[in-house]
């Protein structure tokens, strides 16, 4: 399977999973700022979230993938790439910096986290006699494997797992390593359940969904089958089996809790063909928001 699925990801249909990989880091710096810069090598802690979108005095819109305003007063903006680098991302990249600085009067660093299988990335781009430079993190180049080895130690020892120990199992279905997809996913759940992790319920439920937002999108059917029945026995899962016990009130316990299960499922998998991985994250947690999206989606 782990063969299969770095083919198809090259393949046509890799444009959907581009864009599903984007929409996850985007969320993962969302929720868990603090937790991936410093997974990223990004030193400094980040004070508050700042502004994307900018209109400029040419009515040009500007809009960057994510800002941070660090303890010291600079900025750190992050943009995430899942195909190669070109000259044209660095020229756009190089203008957010300079409005940044001008409006904002502050330093400001670019770091360009990458998902693509692209070895060589550029981040160098020479303007006469300036050179701009980004911080490129490029998630192939860490595996998937080792995450699993260091938390598996820690867990055997009886240490306490705390988010930004945990947060790197969101990424490891973007790095390279030897399991597959379906295991990443399986034992991610299982980590994020286990009693060693000390994290709230809301942390929880968001970081089950990323995984599962990846999983309805590249598992096939027996693949994604293990994976709800270990979501069965989440938080998450907990969620939707609420959801199906208040439709059991109408029409029988049992018939209630399936329905339940599969508006959900149904749910999560148009959320994840849209690329929209954040709102899969949101609903997870807003059971108002899950119900305007069931109406959105007339499920």
């Amino acid at each position: 399977m782990g063969g299969t699925y770095l083919r198809e990801q090259e393949s046509a249909g890799a444009s959907g999973f581009s864009q599903l990989e984007d929409k996850v880091m985007k969320t993962a710096a969302q929720f868990f700022g603090e937790d991936l810069l410093p997974y990223a090598g990004v030193k400094g802690r980040i004070a508050r979230v700042a502004p994307t979108e900018h209109v400029h005095l040419e009515m040009r819109r500007l809009e960057e993938d994510f800002n941070f305003i660090m303890k010291d007063g600079s900025w750190r903006h992050l943009e995430f790439e899942s195909d190669r680098i070109r000259e044209k991302d660095l020229r756009r990249f190089r203008e957010y910096e300079a409005y940044i600085g001008l409006t904002y009067d502050v330093p400001v660093a670019t770091t360009v986290i990458c998902t693509s299988r692209v070895k060589i990335l550029k981040k160098e781009l020479v303007n006469g006699m300036n050179v701009y430079r980004v911080e490129v993190v490029r998630l192939r180049d860490r595996n998937a494997d080792k995450v699993f080895e260091k938390l598996r130690r820690k867990i055997n020892r009886g240490k306490i797992l705390r988010r930004h120990d945990v947060f790197p199992l969101l990424l490891t279905p973007l790095m390279s390593g030897k399991m597959e997809m379906s295991q990443r996913i399986y034992q991610g759940m299982e980590i994020l359940q286990c009693e060693e992790l000390k994290a709230g319920d809301e942390d929880r439920k968001r970081m089950q969904s990323v995984l599962y937002a990846l999983a309805v999108k590249f598992l096939d059917r027996d693949e994604l089958k293990m994976i709800k029945e270990r979501i069965g026995m989440t938080v998450l899962g907990q969620m939707l089996f609420e959801d199906g016990m208040e439709k059991g009130i109408e029409k029988g316990i049992e018939k209630g809790v399936q329905q339940g299960l599969g508006r959900a499922n149904a749910l999560i998998v148009k959320l994840a063909d849209a690329g929209r991985a954040d709102d899969i994250i949101r609903a997870a947690s807003d059971r108002t928001y899950q119900e305007q999206l069931f109406k959105e989606f007339g499920i």
